[in-house]
């Protein structure tokens, strides 16, 4: 009975992280165009009512920092952000999103320049 509950528990926490990883999204090698251009993620419909979605920045090339924020068919739906190689920042709405809403993420080089820079992460749409 111990080594059937301890073969149990441990197959359950090696699945949790797993799990939990699920919900990203990853995006490699968008480009941050000059001045400022923008740049975004595919439209992805929300599998929760929560307000908001977390950006993970993997890797920057030719900029130290990146600004995103969500968006939904409207437009912006919030804030910018800025964010550096290693951040995770949680993107709040400025209005409510329920499940089965389609949202994306925007995004910026951080710094204004006349190169284009690269970013790579993922993003939990929720």
């Amino acid at each position: 009975m111990k080594k059937k509950l301890l073969v149990g528990s441990l197959s359950l926490a090696l699945l949790l992280p797993v799990a939990a990883e699920a919900a990203y999204k990853s995006y490699v090698g968008y480009a941050l165009p000059a001045f400022k251009g923008n740049n975004y993620t595919s439209y992805h419909e929300k599998q929760t009512s929560d307000d908001y979605i977390m950006n993970v920045v993997e890797n920057l090339e030719k900029t130290s920092s990146a600004n995103f924020w969500a968006q939904d068919h409207s437009g912006s739906i919030s804030s910018k952000y800025n964010q550096k190689k290693g951040n995770t920042t949680k993107i709040n709405f400025n209005t409510g999103k329920s499940k089965g809403n389609d949202v994306r993420m925007a995004m910026e080089n951080g710094e204004w320049s006349t190169s284009t820079a690269f970013v790579a992460g993922r993003v939990d749409f929720r």
